[in-house]
């Protein structure tokens, strides 16, 4: 065998080599970043559920405003007491004042409702924005594989290609 037939071979089983190692390599990578993204879908899923779906009652800010309502109220229904015991109003004005007492917390569970819902509709398009990123990033991956896998391809061919030239079939003997 001569030098140009030894480096010809060299040359094609390199070709056939790299392109063994890159559809591996690329294979195992792809299999990890499958694994993120559906790591990072999950993830979101799991926010999104958490945040959108909560009670806004158990709240702690929630749960705050309505005890700050609770003892104000309270405060005034026996203020309200000792002045009717005083001042001997009818049990009708008492009734009333509970009447006003009600529509308070009312206004005060209507408003946090309010704000659940404005934080529900924030939350709803920070989760639309995150899965349109996602996807996003992945069309942008799967165009970035397809342009590789093309070009592996064409360099594989073009080594095998040459390595094929190189040869002189049937013609290793005569010079």
């Amino acid at each position: 065998m001569t030098l140009p037939m030894i480096m010809t071979g060299i040359n094609g089983a390199l070709g056939l080599y790299s392109t063994v190692k890159g559809l591996i390599d690329s294979a195992e990578s792809k299999k990890k970043q499958n694994k993120l993204r559906r790591a990072a879908q999950n993830e979101e899923n799991a926010w999104y559920r958490r945040n959108y779906y909560a009670n806004f009652m158990d709240d702690s800010a929630s749960k705050a405003a309505i005890k700050r309502v609770e003892n104000t109220l309270r405060r005034n229904n026996e203020q309200e007491r000792a002045r009717s015991i005083i001042t001997g109003s009818t049990p009708e004005l008492s009734i009333a004042r509970n009447e006003q007492g009600l529509r308070t917390m009312e206004n005060v569970i209507n408003n946090l409702a309010v704000a659940d819902s404005n934080k529900k509709r924030s939350i709803d398009a920070a989760h639309k924005q995150n899965n349109i990123a996602l996807m996003n990033a992945e069309q942008q991956q799967l165009s970035l594989d397809e342009r590789m896998a093309r070009s592996a391809a064409t360099n594989g061919y073009s080594l095998m290609q040459n390595a094929l030239l190189g040869a002189k079939w049937g013609k290793e003997g005569k010079k």
